[in-house]
């Protein structure tokens, strides 16, 4: 047999190999997404990008449940947050210009903000989420209103964030997400351009081929092939929302136009941006506290692979994309339904693509240590997030306490490792025990390790004169008040703005209402003269006590 004629073979052979794998990865990914998606269900639009091409492109479920319209290449959806990284590329085609530079203090441009912060708050500190700002979508959850059933836009939530006085703390030395820095970007782009964000965005889009993408800058317009949002609370139910911010999110787009976007990035040939430009949108955010935040994307490791990513998420909208650079692929997922959760979607198609085993969290330590005394367990343990968990001896054995969960008894299974009773999805192990360093490690089939951190015996909230705590409280940046009173065991009603809430003495001092904290603040003397509370994207907001 001629060499030539084997080597045809030998390529028809390589080539066949080829097709069978990718149809059995396409086959799997399929399955996948299938998992998720019933016959008769809003749905999702996926996409995978390789080396600049489209490698796997799928539609599934209903974009419209009224009319029975499904999902195809055309459908609109709302990627939320997913935005930011749009608003920031605005930014850094202003800082190439030369119209504005990352270390300019935005009351260049907003001078009314925060007379009484002196430190710099810098645009990039608006880009990587260390200026200090709060949340003002959070803001308005403190005052009682519900942002998306409020006609709010970008003038009202700039009004309310331009009433804050202070800080969730001081500029560049911390990270909390907030989209109050997204909101003021558009501001920004607004002062220095002298046209609307809507506009100049629209110009980007347009520049970067993607026609069917623009922010919704008021609610009643018409958005063509739009998906409606959709949640399942026993039948298929809209969600609402007559809201008008933008910049943070508000972004609709296709499926098409976001792989269009993901395969400038993977290109990087100047053809649409320059490559300067390009690669600085998937950079760090330069010197900074936060290293793993960039502009509008974040950064972070799976399954030992570095990759960038963003989550967006409001109302029943959800979007996510992976990029995993060092391999050149990127995973974008878009979606109307409620149920989807498209990050750990993306991740298990992930495994999929680069054929992994589902992942595994640990439900058990490594190392266990010798324990002297279970009774050294006893007390309080709070977390990075500020989650407590109390460790009480009942009738002879240890019992978990957590706000908003039954107790539960754990069992010792060795040393300072304990299990929870009937349950070997979730353990608890004790390290360093007997010193100032003593943690406790949740483990769970669900997440990472959480450590806890022991609490000093005074925050016991044995300690607390509970009925110091009852009184009225105001703060003027939100005009919101609060008043407290005692009703037993540990527990009080809590009023704000009208509406009555239980809250739980959890420490000394500190009481816990559904996800706000709310710590007592005492002057010299020991009295009560106000209170700090902090809410996820926003924190010590002062109430006085009147």
């Amino acid at each position: 047999m001629k060499p030539i004629y084997l080597f045809a073979l030998f390529l028809f052979a390589l080539s066949t190999q080829a097709q069978k794998f990718d149809e059995k990865l396409t086959e799997q990914l399929d399955q996948q997404l299938a998992r998720y998606v019933e016959e008769g269900d809003p749905g999702l639009a996926v996409g995978v990008i390789q080396n600049g091409q489209t490698v796997y492109q799928r539609y599934l479920g209903y974009a419209d449940l009224n009319h029975g319209i499904k999902i195809d290449a055309q459908t609109r959806f709302n990627i939320a947050s997913n935005a930011k990284q749009f608003t920031a590329l605005c930014i850094l085609q202003l800082n190439e210009q030369g119209k504005l530079q990352l270390d300019d203090d935005i009351r260049k441009y907003l001078p009314d903000l925060y007379p009484n912060i002196e430190q710099p708050i810098t645009i990039s500190q608006l880009l990587n989420h260390t200026s200090g700002i709060r949340d003002v979508y959070d803001l308005w959850a403190l005052t009682g209103k519900t942002w998306w059933k409020s006609f709010v836009d970008n003038d009202d939530a700039i009004a309310l964030i331009s009433a804050q006085q202070e800080l969730n703390f001081p500029p560049g030395t911390a990270r909390i997400y907030s989209n109050s820095n997204y909101i003021l970007l558009t501001a920004i782009v607004k002062k220095i351009i002298g046209e609307a964000f809507e506009e100049v965005s629209n110009a980007l889009f347009a520049q970067l081929d993607m026609p069917s993408t623009g922010f919704q800058t008021d609610y009643m317009a018409v958005v063509p092939h739009k998906a409606r949002p959709y949640g399942n609370w026993g039948t298929w139910k809209e969600f609402p929302s007559i809201t008008e911010t933008h910049g943070d999110g508000a972004l609709f787009t296709t499926l098409e136009d976001q792989l269009q976007w993901e395969k400038i990035l993977q290109q990087n040939d100047g053809k649409y941006l320059s490559k300067t430009l390009l690669a600085q949108t998937q950079s760090p955010v330069a010197n900074t506290t936060a290293p793993n935040s960039g502009f509008g994307v974040d950064f972070g490791t799976y399954r030992d692979m570095k990759y960038t990513y963003h989550d967006g998420s409001t109302g029943a909208y959800k979007a996510t994309f992976l990029r995993f650079t060092e391999k050149n692929l990127s995973i974008v997922l878009l979606t109307n339904n409620w149920n989807v959760p498209p990050h750990y979607l993306a991740q298990q198609l992930a495994d999929l693509m680069f054929g992994l085993d589902k992942q595994q969290y640990p439900t058990q330590p490594n190392k266990v240590e010798k324990l002297a005394d279970f009774k050294m367990l006893v007390g309080s343990y709070q977390n990075e997030a500020g989650d407590i968990i109390r460790i009480v001896e009942k009738e002879g054995a240890l019992v978990r306490e957590m706000y908003r969960y039954e107790p539960e008894k754990i069992i010792n299974e060795k040393g300072g490792w304990y299990r929870f009773e009937g349950n070997n999805q979730q353990s608890l192990n004790f390290i360093d025990v007997g010193t100032p360093e003593q943690t406790l490690i949740s483990y769970s089939i669900y997440h990472d390790p959480v450590a806890y951190q022991k609490l000093p015996a005074t925050n016991d909230r044995k300690n607390c004169v509970q009925t110091d705590l009852v009184g009225n409280y105001y703060n003027p940046e939100t005009e919101t008040k609060i008043e407290i009173q005692f009703v037993e065991d540990y527990t009080f009603a809590i009023t704000k703005n009208g509406r009555e809430r239980k809250g739980k003495l959890e420490l000394n001092d500190f009481i816990r209402m559904n996800s706000y904290h709310i710590t007592a603040v005492r002057d010299a003397d020991g009295q009560v003269i106000g209170l700090k509370v902090n809410n996820g994207r926003i924190q010590n907001v002062i109430f006085e006590r009147i």
